[in-house]
């Protein structure tokens, strides 16, 4: 008799408890549909990031020295007649202009560029000189004393303008633009290449050899 009650309680209830484990799994699969995808690992690529950034720059402009001289152009002249000394003629020049070194980081390619873990190592361009010139509102011709009367004045201002010129531009060498231009070019950019790539930048005359092909960028 107590077997029979058993029996009749187990299928009473048999059918709820199938019904519920359903409802249970049911719930379980429809949740597992609209969660969302279990995250990958994740992939961090900053080198052409960089090279992309240091191309985008272009030509950078770094070092502007700006000069002021006085330069004096003798031109001897032929003696007069074959017999009589004629003094030199004279030029002299007061001159302003400016030279300005810069680095073309258009030129960098992607094998100057290495990442060693979290560090990247970046060759630099030379360094070059922009341009140089005279400010020809500020320079003045003070005085020309050409001694014979069949040369031009106009000749000898420019011979005198095209040496202050030059000499302009071997002034700003001899006065070491062009490794200021590189102190400057590092100076600048690592805080912002190491701010795009979140990694340790360094500047190399020479990159390593020993750096395995397929970590070369």
């Amino acid at each position: 008799m107590v077997l029979i009650h058993i029996l009749r309680f187990i299928l009473r209830w048999l059918p709820w408890a199938l019904a519920m484990v359903a409802v249970y799994f049911l719930v379980q699969k429809t949740s597992a549909w609209f969660s969302p995808e279990p995250a990958g690992p994740e992939t961090v690529v900053t080198h052409n990031i960089v090279l992309e950034e240091i191309e985008s720059l272009g030509k950078m402009e770094l070092v502007r020295y700006n000069f002021k001289e006085i330069t004096e152009l003798n031109e001897k002249n032929k003696p007069y007649l074959g017999f009589f000394d004629i003094p030199d003629s004279k030029v002299v020049v007061i001159s302003h202009g400016e030279a300005v070194g810069c680095i073309d980081l258009s030129k960098i390619k992607k094998r100057d560029i290495i990442e060693k873990g979290d560090t990247v190592m970046v060759r630099l361009p030379e360094p070059e000189l922009c341009y140089y010139k005279l400010d020809m509102e500020n320079t003045r011709i003070y005085s020309i004393e050409k001694q014979v009367y069949f040369k031009q004045e106009s000749d000898l201002a420019q011979k005198a303008l095209k040496l202050a010129e030059r000499e302009m531009k071997e002034a700003a060498l001899r006065s070491g633009i062009l490794p200021q231009t590189r102190k400057n070019a590092e100076t600048m950019l690592k805080p912002l290449l190491e701010k795009i790539s979140g990694k340790t930048v360094l500047f190399v005359d020479q990159l390593p050899d020993n750096i395995p092909i397929n970590e070369r960028r």
